[in-house]
């Protein structure tokens, strides 16, 4: 792997990152609230930057890019994916186990109060 191409990389998408992060602290407050989903995914797009899941080709052609981040950013926006999905099926999840445990500290308070036989 060519760790060389990959620093050169992170370091690119992490000067990109932290300018747009400037930009966004001259905003009125309400803009950058707007903003605030798009801060949050191009701060993971940088992670995955740093990760080794991309070949030094991916590599190659991303710091190619003047804007990696802004780049991946619109083709994310331009995908039918959602991440919504995903939460929804996570929060269900957590939301569940609350109502289990909750029953089963029902059942044990009952059990607790009921008179041996």
């Amino acid at each position: 792997m060519n760790q060389a191409l990959r620093l050169q990389l992170w370091e690119k998408a992490q000067k990109e990152q932290s300018e747009y992060v400037e930009e966004l602290k001259r905003l009125p407050p309400e803009q950058i609230i707007d903003k605030a989903y798009e801060k949050t995914m191009r701060d993971d797009i940088l992670i995955t930057f740093e990760d080794n899941r991309l070949s030094d080709k991916q590599v190659e052609a991303l710091v190619k890019l003047d804007y990696p981040i802004a780049a991946c950013y619109e083709k994310w926006q331009d995908t039918d994916v959602t991440y919504m999905d995903r939460l929804f099926e996570v929060v269900d999840d957590y939301a569940d186990d609350l109502v289990k445990e909750s029953e089963a500290e029902k059942q044990k308070q009952k059990k607790k109060h009921e008179p041996e036989r």
